[in-house]
């Protein structure tokens, strides 16, 4: 009879040698097609060659998807409350109840509601004043035409913002809302004399002082006849509020016959005054 064979326990599987294929560097989630990462698989420099890039990429996207609309949560809830009352009277908490965000966000995006409502007024304000200045560049118009047009992209904005307005300036309520607009006319105006610095009058005093004073008498001006169109009963006739801005602008600022001007008048003859 023949003997038994001898037991044998079974070996536990040997890990495969460094020869062996698992060893083989494979491509990286990052690289092209054919090509290979030098990183051996399971490594921290293999797991951050395969995510790091595409994953930063992801991160940043939303985060910057969070942030826009936290803003333009931010934008649309500050039109409405200031389209109810002056911006001067919406409390924080009233705002970030209306905007769906906590203060702490608040507070990283702006330091308070007439913060919020400068950043979107401005970003009319500002494209209107560059087409002005590209049609001033251009010269294809006459400086009274240009600033018809421009008056007249302005009263867009004002009847687009028709409620916030009327609640901000009809019975001088927000002095806020008035200072935005002085300022950002005040900066118009520094840009024109900027760009053609002959057109500032001569008189005493510094450049830098004619410059500052000009402006700010003009700015102060065109909001006044901002806050007297917007104080009439509505439908209000934009006709007025363009002829008015037209009529009211000093002729250094218009180069060229007043006459030519909208708004400006030739007296007949035999009817000027002394």
């Amino acid at each position: 009879m023949p003997e038994p064979l001898p037991h044998t326990p079974s070996q536990p599987p040997q890990p495969p040698r460094a020869s062996e294929s698992s060893q083989r560097p494979r491509p990286s989630a990052s690289s092209p097609p054919g090509a290979e990462s030098t990183a051996p698989e399971g490594s921290a420099a293999a797991g951050s060659a395969a995510a790091g890039p595409a994953a930063d990429t992801v991160a940043a996207d939303t985060v910057d998807v969070r942030v826009l609309r936290t803003r333009q949560r931010l934008r649309e809830a500050v039109l409405l409350l200031a389209s109810r009352q002056p911006v001067e009277e919406i409390a924080v908490a009233d705002l970030v109840r209306a905007a769906r965000v906590n203060r702490t966000t608040f507070y990283k995006h702006a330091a308070s509601p007439a913060h919020v409502l400068e950043e979107v007024l401005y970003a009319e304000l500002d494209r209107i004043r560059a087409n002005w200045i590209a049609d001033t560049v251009a010269a294809r118009l006459p400086a009274d035409e240009i600033w018809e047009r421009a008056s007249n992209e302005l009263a867009d904005h004002l009847e687009r913002h028709d409620a916030l307005y009327t609640a901000g300036l009809a019975g001088q309520r927000s002095a806020i809302l008035y200072r935005l607009l002085v300022d950002h006319f005040t900066a118009s105006v520094h840009a024109l004399l900027a760009r053609d610095p002959h057109l500032l009058p001569d008189g005493e005093g510094s450049v830098a002082w004619r410059t500052e004073a000009h402006s700010r008498f003009v700015a102060h001006g065109e909001a006044g006849v901002v806050e007297a169109w917007i104080s009439l009963p509505a439908p209000r006739d934009r006709r007025l509020f363009v002829s008015a801005v037209a009529a009211a602008l000093p002729a250094w600022l218009v180069p060229g016959a007043p006459a030519s001007r909208p708004g400006a008048r030739t007296p007949e003859p035999g009817t000027e005054k002394p």
